[in-house]
Protein backbone atom coordinates (compact mmCIF):
# COMPACT_ATOMS: atom_id res chain seq x y z
CA UNK A 1 0.00 0.00 0.00
CA UNK A 2 3.08 2.41 0.82
CA UNK A 3 4.84 1.45 -2.06
CA UNK A 4 1.66 2.28 -4.54
CA UNK A 5 0.85 5.55 -2.48
CA UNK A 6 4.42 6.61 -3.16
CA UNK A 7 4.00 5.56 -6.83
CA UNK A 8 0.63 7.75 -7.22
CA UNK A 9 2.38 10.49 -5.45
CA UNK A 10 5.48 10.60 -7.99
CA UNK A 11 3.30 10.26 -10.85
CA UNK A 12 0.74 13.32 -9.69
CA UNK A 13 4.27 15.04 -9.34
CA UNK A 14 5.49 14.77 -12.28
CA UNK A 15 2.12 15.65 -14.00
CA UNK A 16 2.25 18.98 -12.04
CA UNK A 17 5.64 20.01 -13.01
CA UNK A 18 5.12 19.16 -16.55
CA UNK A 19 2.17 21.06 -16.48
CA UNK A 20 4.19 24.05 -14.85
CA UNK A 21 7.12 23.80 -17.12
CA UNK A 22 4.87 23.89 -20.42
CA UNK A 23 3.27 27.23 -18.96
CA UNK A 24 6.44 28.57 -18.51
CA UNK A 25 7.09 27.75 -21.80
CA UNK A 26 4.22 29.37 -23.02
CA UNK A 27 4.70 32.42 -20.99
CA UNK A 28 8.17 32.64 -22.27
CA UNK A 29 6.85 33.11 -25.72
CA UNK A 30 4.26 35.12 -24.65
CA UNK A 31 7.17 37.51 -23.11
CA UNK A 32 9.28 37.29 -26.79
CA UNK A 33 5.96 37.79 -28.40
CA UNK A 34 5.15 40.99 -26.57
CA UNK A 35 8.97 42.31 -27.21
CA UNK A 36 8.58 41.93 -30.41
CA UNK A 37 5.08 43.40 -30.57
CA UNK A 38 6.51 46.56 -28.84
CA UNK A 39 9.97 46.80 -30.74
CA UNK A 40 8.37 47.17 -34.04
CA UNK A 41 6.11 50.14 -34.06
CA UNK A 42 8.21 51.78 -31.39
CA UNK A 43 11.23 52.00 -34.09
CA UNK A 44 8.79 52.30 -36.72
CA UNK A 45 7.76 55.53 -34.83
CA UNK A 46 10.97 56.87 -33.75
CA UNK A 47 12.13 56.71 -37.54
CA UNK A 48 9.47 58.70 -38.31
CA UNK A 49 9.73 61.60 -35.90
CA UNK A 50 13.67 61.53 -36.76
CA UNK A 51 12.37 61.81 -40.70
CA UNK A 52 10.19 64.60 -39.74
CA UNK A 53 12.46 67.00 -38.44
CA UNK A 54 13.87 67.12 -41.83
CA UNK A 55 13.81 70.28 -43.23
CA UNK A 56 13.52 69.00 -46.89
CA UNK A 57 10.30 66.89 -46.26
CA UNK A 58 7.32 67.87 -48.24
CA UNK A 59 3.59 68.16 -47.46
CA UNK A 60 3.10 64.98 -49.18
CA UNK A 61 6.16 62.75 -47.49
CA UNK A 62 4.66 64.49 -44.40
CA UNK A 63 1.17 63.43 -44.71
CA UNK A 64 2.08 59.55 -45.54
CA UNK A 65 4.46 59.81 -42.68
CA UNK A 66 1.67 60.73 -40.33
CA UNK A 67 -0.10 58.11 -41.73
CA UNK A 68 2.20 55.84 -40.80
CA UNK A 69 2.32 56.45 -37.37
CA UNK A 70 -1.26 56.68 -36.99
CA UNK A 71 -1.10 52.88 -38.11
CA UNK A 72 1.95 51.72 -35.57
CA UNK A 73 0.01 54.03 -32.59
CA UNK A 74 -3.37 51.94 -33.64
CA UNK A 75 -1.41 48.72 -33.39
CA UNK A 76 0.33 49.42 -30.55
CA UNK A 77 -3.60 50.30 -28.79
CA UNK A 78 -4.81 47.25 -30.04
CA UNK A 79 -2.10 45.22 -28.66
CA UNK A 80 -2.02 46.76 -25.43
CA UNK A 81 -6.45 46.30 -25.40
CA UNK A 82 -5.60 42.39 -25.68
CA UNK A 83 -3.52 42.57 -23.16
CA UNK A 84 -5.25 44.15 -20.89
CA UNK A 85 -8.37 42.53 -22.06
CA UNK A 86 -6.57 39.57 -21.24
CA UNK A 87 -5.24 39.98 -17.81
CA UNK A 88 -8.90 40.94 -16.70
CA UNK A 89 -10.27 38.20 -17.60
CA UNK A 90 -8.21 35.39 -16.36
CA UNK A 91 -8.50 37.27 -12.71
CA UNK A 92 -12.71 38.06 -12.79
CA UNK A 93 -15.43 37.86 -13.86
CA UNK A 94 -17.13 40.54 -16.61
CA UNK A 95 -20.07 42.43 -16.45
CA UNK A 96 -22.67 42.01 -18.52
CA UNK A 97 -24.19 45.39 -20.10
CA UNK A 98 -27.34 43.89 -22.28
CA UNK A 99 -28.67 46.11 -25.25
CA UNK A 100 -29.53 45.52 -28.56
CA UNK A 101 -27.23 45.24 -31.42
CA UNK A 102 -27.62 46.01 -35.15
CA UNK A 103 -24.90 43.39 -36.08
CA UNK A 104 -24.39 43.85 -39.69
CA UNK A 105 -23.47 47.08 -38.86
CA UNK A 106 -21.41 46.02 -35.71
CA UNK A 107 -19.60 43.70 -38.28
CA UNK A 108 -18.87 46.36 -40.82
CA UNK A 109 -17.25 49.01 -38.64
CA UNK A 110 -15.32 45.82 -37.25
CA UNK A 111 -14.33 44.90 -40.22
CA UNK A 112 -13.10 48.45 -41.09
CA UNK A 113 -11.08 48.59 -38.51
CA UNK A 114 -9.15 45.24 -38.94
CA UNK A 115 -8.58 45.97 -42.71
CA UNK A 116 -7.23 49.62 -41.64
CA UNK A 117 -4.81 47.65 -39.37
CA UNK A 118 -3.92 45.05 -41.91
CA UNK A 119 -4.40 47.47 -44.64
CA UNK A 120 -6.57 45.30 -47.14
CA UNK A 121 -9.34 46.46 -49.35
CA UNK A 122 -12.75 46.74 -48.95
CA UNK A 123 -12.80 43.52 -51.21
CA UNK A 124 -10.97 41.12 -48.42
CA UNK A 125 -14.27 40.78 -46.22
CA UNK A 126 -17.61 39.63 -47.29
CA UNK A 127 -20.91 39.67 -45.60
CA UNK A 128 -23.80 37.35 -45.65
CA UNK A 129 -25.98 39.12 -42.82
CA UNK A 130 -29.72 40.23 -42.71
CA UNK A 131 -29.68 43.74 -42.52
CA UNK A 132 -32.59 43.66 -39.79
CA UNK A 133 -30.97 41.24 -37.63
CA UNK A 134 -30.78 42.55 -34.41
CA UNK A 135 -29.93 41.02 -31.31
CA UNK A 136 -29.63 41.56 -27.55
CA UNK A 137 -26.45 41.44 -25.93
CA UNK A 138 -23.24 43.07 -24.27
CA UNK A 139 -22.25 45.42 -27.42
CA UNK A 140 -18.72 46.17 -26.07
CA UNK A 141 -17.91 42.53 -25.84
CA UNK A 142 -19.79 41.12 -28.76
CA UNK A 143 -17.53 44.14 -30.83
CA UNK A 144 -14.35 42.37 -29.55
CA UNK A 145 -14.99 39.43 -30.08
CA UNK A 146 -15.62 40.14 -33.81
CA UNK A 147 -12.58 42.31 -34.33
CA UNK A 148 -10.43 39.13 -32.98
CA UNK A 149 -11.77 36.80 -35.09
CA UNK A 150 -11.74 39.22 -38.20
CA UNK A 151 -8.47 39.90 -37.26
CA UNK A 152 -7.16 36.58 -36.87
CA UNK A 153 -9.04 34.95 -40.11
CA UNK A 154 -7.08 38.03 -41.68
CA UNK A 155 -3.31 37.65 -40.14
CA UNK A 156 -3.00 34.09 -41.09
CA UNK A 157 -5.34 33.88 -44.40
CA UNK A 158 -2.66 33.59 -47.86
CA UNK A 159 -2.82 36.32 -50.34
CA UNK A 160 -5.59 36.94 -51.24
CA UNK A 161 -7.08 37.67 -48.04
CA UNK A 162 -10.71 36.69 -48.18
CA UNK A 163 -12.72 36.51 -45.33
CA UNK A 164 -16.12 35.79 -45.49
CA UNK A 165 -18.68 36.61 -42.49
CA UNK A 166 -22.50 35.21 -42.02
CA UNK A 167 -24.77 34.94 -38.92
CA UNK A 168 -28.54 33.14 -38.47
CA UNK A 169 -30.83 32.72 -36.19
CA UNK A 170 -31.38 29.02 -34.74
CA UNK A 171 -34.27 27.45 -32.45
CA UNK A 172 -35.81 30.97 -32.29
CA UNK A 173 -33.54 32.50 -29.89
CA UNK A 174 -29.78 31.89 -30.34
CA UNK A 175 -27.28 34.30 -32.86
CA UNK A 176 -24.88 31.43 -34.94
CA UNK A 177 -22.29 33.83 -36.33
CA UNK A 178 -18.93 32.05 -38.60
CA UNK A 179 -16.44 33.50 -39.43
CA UNK A 180 -14.33 31.53 -42.52
CA UNK A 181 -10.79 32.33 -44.36
CA UNK A 182 -8.14 30.88 -46.21
CA UNK A 183 -6.05 30.43 -44.05
CA UNK A 184 -2.18 28.76 -44.02
CA UNK A 185 -3.75 25.85 -42.07
CA UNK A 186 -3.54 23.85 -39.07
CA UNK A 187 -3.51 20.48 -37.66
CA UNK A 188 -6.18 18.73 -36.09
CA UNK A 189 -4.99 17.70 -32.99
CA UNK A 190 -4.22 21.75 -32.21
CA UNK A 191 -7.51 22.96 -32.56
CA UNK A 192 -8.53 22.34 -29.29
CA UNK A 193 -5.99 24.28 -27.60
CA UNK A 194 -5.88 27.63 -30.04
CA UNK A 195 -8.45 29.29 -27.61
CA UNK A 196 -5.86 28.29 -24.35
CA UNK A 197 -3.99 31.86 -23.17
CA UNK A 198 -0.74 32.69 -24.82
CA UNK A 199 -0.76 29.49 -26.61
CA UNK A 200 0.23 29.65 -30.92
CA UNK A 201 1.11 26.75 -32.98
CA UNK A 202 5.10 25.87 -33.07
CA UNK A 203 4.94 26.38 -36.81
CA UNK A 204 7.14 28.73 -38.84
CA UNK A 205 4.18 30.17 -40.66
CA UNK A 206 2.70 31.25 -37.72
CA UNK A 207 5.97 32.37 -35.85
CA UNK A 208 6.26 35.16 -39.31
CA UNK A 209 2.74 36.43 -37.99
CA UNK A 210 2.94 39.01 -35.30
CA UNK A 211 0.81 37.80 -32.20
CA UNK A 212 0.74 37.19 -28.94
CA UNK A 213 -1.47 34.01 -28.41
CA UNK A 214 -4.43 36.14 -26.58
CA UNK A 215 -6.56 37.21 -28.91
CA UNK A 216 -8.65 33.75 -29.43
CA UNK A 217 -8.32 33.40 -25.84
CA UNK A 218 -10.34 36.78 -24.76
CA UNK A 219 -12.71 35.60 -27.50
CA UNK A 220 -13.35 32.51 -26.19
CA UNK A 221 -13.31 34.00 -22.39
CA UNK A 222 -16.20 36.54 -23.79
CA UNK A 223 -18.25 34.05 -25.45
CA UNK A 224 -18.58 32.02 -21.73
CA UNK A 225 -19.17 35.29 -20.40
CA UNK A 226 -22.54 35.84 -23.19
CA UNK A 227 -23.80 31.96 -22.38
CA UNK A 228 -22.41 31.04 -25.88
CA UNK A 229 -19.70 28.39 -26.98
CA UNK A 230 -17.10 28.80 -29.89
CA UNK A 231 -15.53 26.23 -31.78
CA UNK A 232 -12.50 26.41 -34.47
CA UNK A 233 -12.83 23.78 -37.50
Amino acid sequence: IAFTAIIAILVLFTYFLAREIREVRRQDTFIDSVTHELKSPLASLKLCVETLGRDNLGAEQRTKLRHMMLHDVDRLAAFIDDVLQASRLAHEAATINLSDVALAELVRTCAATVASRHRLTDEAFHFDIDEALVVTTDAVALEIVIKNLLDNAAKYSKDPVDVRVSARIESGARLVLEVKDNGIGIAKKQLGRVFERFYRVDDEAVRRRRGTGLGLFVVSALVRNLDGKVSAH
